[in-house]
């Protein structure tokens, strides 16, 4: 039996989380449903301007990869991050933050220099969330981050879509999937954000590879971006040629999950949203501990659809301890 789970790699970024106006993003000239990346100059004239106009929400290790990874530890599974982080306060807290949630993270034995990274999470008042992110020391992931006796000791290797911006992660990537195949490890991926898939096409396909990988995760949006069309059955058809299995997220009407055999559709929760930030990381983390544990499709997708509808009715991108366990109490039992 495998010690993990999962083993992913992602950025690991401190959550920021502000509650804003639209007024204010677009006094800021801000991109409203996507992240965009900052240098360390524009990120702090931007917190400035939060600090004084709003309150912080919410701080939370995260990033797409470690909101996943907490997900799944929160229902019982077992994760490991590969990650880098800095020399510093939040460096520290973003270790301490991620182990309290149960993810194994060597933040000692990284290469401690640098800013940790940050992302500011502004959501509105329809519930969309808007991110800013400083990479920091993030930005300079390598292969140095890999542990591979790590990966050979899980059932998945989780890729975040976002590490697409740098060359070296994707270097990194890359290195970890060909071990993957070796060790016979699944592998997983999620596109992470709509920016991704339309800025840095080829470094998504890059990833993907030519061999279809196990299992992919994405939203509607990044579906239809990735396959150039408006209609989701043929876009499902163009990323079935690039994944096996291919889980597509669509808000508030439910997910749809793709396979060769046809389309698994299920319905999501009926709740009022106050904040989208996380929803997809916990819905792909969920599904994750649901196939890990032997359940079929349908049930995973369900379970992770109301796993993402717990998470959007509050501020954060987790879920406390009773909604888990009303959760899993529900699905197991």
């Amino acid at each position: 039996m495998a010690k993990y789970n999962v083993y992913g790699l992602g950025n690991a970024l401190v959550d920021l989380e502000f509650e804003v106006t639209d007024e204010f993003l677009a006094r800021q000239n801000i991109e409203k449903g996507l992240m965009t990346l900052l240098d360390e100059q524009a990120h702090q004239v931007l917190l400035d301007k939060l600090n004084q106009e709003f309150s912080l929400l919410k701080r939370a290790g995260g990033g797409s990869a470690a909101n996943s990874l907490v997900g799944l530890c929160q229902f019982g599974g077992s994760a490991f991050l590969s990650c880098k982080v800095g020399d510093d306060e939040s460096g520290q807290f973003y270790g301490e933050n991620l182990q309290q949630a149960g993810v194994s993270i060597r933040v000692s034995e990284l290469d401690l220099h640098g800013q940790t990274g940050k992302c500011m999470v502004m959501v509105t008042d329809d519930a969309e969330r808007t991110m800013n992110t400083f990479l920091g020391i993030t930005a300079d992931f390598s292969e140095k981050e890999l542990f591979i006796e790590e990966l050979a000791e899980a059932e998945y290797l989780y890729i975040e879509g976002y590490l697409v911006t740098s060359d070296n992660a994707r270097q990194a990537i890359l290195k970890a999937k060909s071990q993957a195949k070796t060790n016979g490890n699944k592998i997983a991926m999620t596109f992470s954000d709509p920016a991704m898939v339309k800025y840095f096409k080829e470094g998504i396909d890059e990833l993907l590879g030519s061999d279809p990988i196990d299992l992919l995760f994405c939203n509607e949006e990044e579906a239809l971006t990735f396959a150039d069309t408006d209609n989701l059955a043929d876009a499902a058809k163009v990323l079935l040629t690039r994944a096996k299995q291919v889980a597509v997220t669509r808000g508030a009407d439910g997910a749809s999950v793709f396979t060769a055999e046809g389309e698994v559709k299920v319905a999501a929760p009926q709740v009022k949203p106050v904040d989208t930030n996380g929803a997809g990381d916990m819905f792909a983390g969920a599904f994750l501990y649901a196939i890990c544990n032997g359940w079929d499709t349908a049930k995973a997708a369900q379970f992770a659809c109301a796993a993402a509808s717990e998470v959007v009715q509050s501020f954060g991108p987790r879920i406390s301890k009773e909604q888990q366990q009303t959760l899993l109490t529900q699905y197991q039992g």
